[in-house]
Protein backbone atom coordinates (compact mmCIF):
# COMPACT_ATOMS: atom_id res chain seq x y z
CA UNK A 1 0.00 0.00 0.00
CA UNK A 2 1.48 3.53 -0.92
CA UNK A 3 0.55 6.02 1.79
CA UNK A 4 0.67 9.41 1.39
CA UNK A 5 3.90 11.53 3.24
CA UNK A 6 1.39 13.85 4.72
CA UNK A 7 -0.64 10.93 5.93
CA UNK A 8 2.06 8.77 7.40
CA UNK A 9 3.19 11.92 9.54
CA UNK A 10 -0.42 11.60 10.71
CA UNK A 11 -0.56 8.05 11.80
CA UNK A 12 2.97 7.81 13.68
CA UNK A 13 1.49 10.50 16.11
CA UNK A 14 -1.97 9.74 16.53
CA UNK A 15 -2.01 7.82 19.72
CA UNK A 16 -2.29 4.17 20.12
CA UNK A 17 -4.97 2.53 22.34
CA UNK A 18 -4.74 0.43 25.28
CA UNK A 19 -6.87 -2.27 26.08
CA UNK A 20 -6.62 -2.71 29.83
CA UNK A 21 -8.39 -6.25 29.31
CA UNK A 22 -5.93 -7.81 26.86
CA UNK A 23 -3.13 -5.79 28.23
CA UNK A 24 -2.12 -4.39 25.27
CA UNK A 25 -2.23 -2.18 22.53
CA UNK A 26 -5.49 -2.26 20.06
CA UNK A 27 -5.01 -2.98 16.43
CA UNK A 28 -5.26 -0.23 14.50
CA UNK A 29 -6.87 0.05 10.95
CA UNK A 30 -4.46 1.93 8.85
CA UNK A 31 -6.06 1.44 5.57
CA UNK A 32 -9.78 2.70 6.52
CA UNK A 33 -8.55 5.46 8.19
CA UNK A 34 -6.08 6.48 4.69
CA UNK A 35 -9.77 6.26 2.90
CA UNK A 36 -11.39 8.78 5.57
CA UNK A 37 -7.93 10.92 5.13
CA UNK A 38 -8.13 11.72 1.44
CA UNK A 39 -11.22 12.64 1.51
CA UNK A 40 -10.28 15.52 3.79
CA UNK A 41 -10.05 19.01 2.75
CA UNK A 42 -6.19 19.98 2.50
CA UNK A 43 -7.11 22.93 5.23
CA UNK A 44 -8.87 20.26 7.83
CA UNK A 45 -5.74 17.52 6.60
CA UNK A 46 -3.54 20.64 8.26
CA UNK A 47 -5.44 21.24 11.22
CA UNK A 48 -5.29 17.18 11.80
CA UNK A 49 -1.88 17.49 11.61
CA UNK A 50 -1.70 20.59 14.35
CA UNK A 51 -3.80 18.89 16.45
CA UNK A 52 -2.89 15.08 16.41
CA UNK A 53 -0.03 15.50 19.26
CA UNK A 54 -3.22 16.97 21.62
CA UNK A 55 -5.18 14.33 21.32
CA UNK A 56 -4.35 12.21 24.47
CA UNK A 57 -4.38 15.11 26.63
CA UNK A 58 -7.63 16.27 24.89
CA UNK A 59 -9.48 13.01 25.36
CA UNK A 60 -7.58 10.64 27.54
CA UNK A 61 -7.94 7.45 25.82
CA UNK A 62 -8.11 8.17 22.01
CA UNK A 63 -10.84 6.63 20.05
CA UNK A 64 -9.84 4.27 16.98
CA UNK A 65 -8.52 6.65 14.17
CA UNK A 66 -11.36 6.18 11.88
CA UNK A 67 -14.12 6.96 14.45
CA UNK A 68 -11.76 10.09 15.16
CA UNK A 69 -12.08 11.01 11.38
CA UNK A 70 -15.53 10.24 11.25
CA UNK A 71 -16.77 12.47 13.86
CA UNK A 72 -14.55 15.19 13.36
CA UNK A 73 -12.48 14.84 16.31
CA UNK A 74 -10.24 18.26 15.37
CA UNK A 75 -13.11 20.22 16.20
CA UNK A 76 -12.96 18.85 19.70
CA UNK A 77 -9.44 19.94 20.18
CA UNK A 78 -8.56 23.68 21.12
CA UNK A 79 -5.08 25.08 20.21
CA UNK A 80 -3.05 27.09 22.59
CA UNK A 81 -3.05 31.17 22.29
CA UNK A 82 0.81 31.83 22.28
CA UNK A 83 1.79 33.69 25.15
CA UNK A 84 1.66 37.83 24.53
CA UNK A 85 5.06 39.32 24.55
CA UNK A 86 5.21 41.69 27.70
CA UNK A 87 4.46 45.02 26.92
CA UNK A 88 7.94 46.55 28.88
CA UNK A 89 10.17 44.45 25.95
CA UNK A 90 7.82 45.69 22.95
CA UNK A 91 9.75 48.93 22.76
CA UNK A 92 13.02 47.01 22.87
CA UNK A 93 12.39 44.29 20.26
CA UNK A 94 13.14 44.92 16.68
CA UNK A 95 11.43 43.92 13.71
CA UNK A 96 13.01 42.33 11.29
CA UNK A 97 12.70 41.12 7.51
CA UNK A 98 12.31 37.11 7.83
CA UNK A 99 14.01 37.33 4.38
CA UNK A 100 17.09 39.21 5.11
CA UNK A 101 18.28 37.22 8.19
CA UNK A 102 18.58 33.83 9.39
CA UNK A 103 15.39 33.77 11.76
CA UNK A 104 17.52 31.67 14.93
CA UNK A 105 20.23 34.01 14.80
CA UNK A 106 18.57 37.42 15.27
CA UNK A 107 16.51 35.36 17.82
CA UNK A 108 19.81 34.53 20.13
CA UNK A 109 20.83 38.46 19.37
CA UNK A 110 18.25 40.06 20.69
CA UNK A 111 18.13 37.42 23.49
CA UNK A 112 21.87 38.42 24.40
CA UNK A 113 20.51 42.16 24.15
CA UNK A 114 17.87 41.12 26.88
CA UNK A 115 20.14 39.04 28.82
CA UNK A 116 17.43 36.19 28.43
CA UNK A 117 19.05 33.09 28.17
Amino acid sequence: MDYTEEFETFWTKYPKRWNRDLGGYVKRKKWPAFQKWQRLSQNIRNDCLAKVHLIRRAEGTPRDCVTWINQRGWEDIELEKPKPIPTKLLPIMKVVESAEVNVSNERNRQKDKLGVR
